[in-house]
């Protein structure tokens, strides 16, 4: 599992410091600062952040909200604007951008955590495929269990965020090796390791994509990718033997062959 990773883009230098300070004592990484538009860029490309807080108005040839825009055309990320400025023009150019949330300064630790944690939903709402979507629509029955879906852990690109106390961590899908239900609590073994979540299988088999992960047993979701041997009754993910019902055996058989 490793932290989530944020970008910070800020040119008051006490003001960034202080952010750093919140996010770090979150739980999270701060993998880069920089006080130009452009030298953010780089260090977006460079590092992959999960997310970027970014000064609007930054000095320089190019401002935050130029920034913001590189960053969802070209990487993908999702980003919440800093800023000190509430006059109309700053604000409808900011907003056309349409950022993941805004940060008034001076900022406090818990509109920090409010603005990470609102964002990342978000973006992971907003990054599900319409065969994902398909999916989650297919296997709840109401409107409840559907907000459910939406709700930790998230599906962010290539990884889950899972809520450890008061922050999120990332597994990436492909560390994942099989995910066990227990009731309403599921385990994720990831690398020899495991997380325990309040949790269905249904909700995780939603959240997850469906050509990489496959139901092979009432409570065992496997990833496709890891299986080692298909026996009888069993298949061999990681030294483990999990059992697979027979129609599941015939359908995983056939997914593969294709």
């Amino acid at each position: 599992m490793e932290k989530v990773k944020v970008l910070v883009v800020e040119d008051e230098m006490i003001i960034a410091q202080s952010i750093i300070s919140m996010i770090e004592k979150m739980g999270y990484e701060c993998v880069g600062t920089a006080i130009r538009a452009i030298k953010g860029l780089e260090l977006a490309r460079a590092l992959k952040p999960d997310i970027a807080l970014l000064d609007i108005s930054l000095k320089g040839e190019e401002t935050g909200i130029w920034l913001a825009e590189q960053l969802k055309r070209e990487l993908n990320i999702p980003y919440v604007f800093l800023t000190s400025l509430g006059d109309k023009k700053t604000i409808e150019e900011a907003t056309s951008t349409m950022p993941y949330g805004y940060l008034l300064k001076p900022v406090a630790q818990q509109g920090v955590y409010a603005a990470l944690e609102t964002a990342l939903a978000r973006f992971s709402h907003e990054q599900r495929t319409p065969a994902q979507k398909e999916v989650s629509m297919s296997v709840v029955k109401d409107a409840e269990v559907l907000e459910e879906i939406k709700k930790p852990p998230l599906l962010i690109k290539d990884a889950l965020f899972i809520k450890d106390e008061y922050q999120y961590v990332k597994i990436t899908l492909s560390e994942i090796d099989y995910i066990k239900s227990d009731g309403n609590y599921v385990e994720i073994h990831s690398q020899g390791k495991q997380k325990v979540l309040k949790e269905t299988l249904k909700n995780m088999e939603a959240k997850l994509p469906s050509e990489h992960f496959f139901q092979v047993h009432r409570s065992f979701l496997v990833n496709v990718s890891k299986i080692e041997r298909i026996g009888g009754n069993t298949i061999r993910i990681n030294d483990q033997e999990i059992p697979i019902v027979k129609e599941k055996r015939d359908a995983l058989l056939a997914i593969l062959a294709g």
